[in-house]
């Protein structure tokens, strides 16, 4: 990338599928964590969809996810943009990698931990594959440019600033006019958590593994 992330906004959250094909709708997707063919532009929405089905199916009767077996719908992310102008990939041996001119936001799957008393959103899905419950939607605070680009001058740039600000305050907007924070029940204590949840989520959520296995009640 032509920038460093220095911070990051973070917004976790529980939709139908559904749900989130209405979020996302009207955005470019794109690759922001790894190589891509030469020649690609942006990625078809669907694959990221179809996978959050396949995610969702699982999670809402109860399945506990294995690594080995459930890698590919445990971990998956996408970027979402309205600013294909700022999504370059430069051509690296065989594949082109992202060297974007500013950063989109980006959505990726979480999982939910009990740690220290606590119910965390902070542990790696990699690790808790069978905790996963739902997405988390990230965009810088701010950036940092070590040298002047054609867009910004070297130094720190705050995240109003760019342009895909705009399509992080929509996606927030979408999330938030759907859903309401989550509240839990875990070790006789209610937890109420930064995780926002839909209603027709919630209806499901009751038979995530998550919640079974530990016990947890929800509100």
């Amino acid at each position: 990338m032509q920038y460093y992330e220095l911070s990051n906004k973070k917004l976790h959250f529980i939709v139908t599928p559904d749900e989130l094909r209405k979020i996302l709708q009207g955005f470019h997707h794109v690759v922001v964590n790894t190589g891509v063919r030469k020649n690609y532009v942006e990625s078809n929405p669907n694959d990221f969809l179809f996978t959050y089905d396949t995610l969702y199916e699982k999670l809402k009767n109860g399945v506990k996810l294995v690594w080995n077996t459930d890698y590919d719908i445990a971990h998956f992310s996408t970027g979402i943009t309205a600013h294909l102008e700022n999504c370059i990939y430069q051509p690296y041996t065989k594949l082109c990698v992202p060297n974007f001119k500013e950063p989109c936001p980006f959505i990726d799957t979480f999982c939910f931990l009990p740690w220290k008393d606590q119910l965390s959103t902070s542990f790696s899905v990699t690790e808790f594959p069978e905790n996963v419950c739902g997405l988390c939607l990230y965009f810088p605070t701010k950036i940092e440019y070590e040298k002047d680009t054609e867009k910004h001058s070297a130094g720190i740039v705050e995240c109003a600033d760019l342009d895909d600000f705009q399509t992080y305050e929509t996606l927030v907007e979408r999330i938030k006019s759907i859903t309401k924070p989550l509240k839990m029940e875990f070790d006789n204590k209610v937890r109420r958590t930064a995780v926002r949840i839909s209603d027709e989520a919630k209806k499901d959520f009751f038979n995530f593994y998550f919640v079974t296995s530990n016990n947890i009640k929800v509100f």
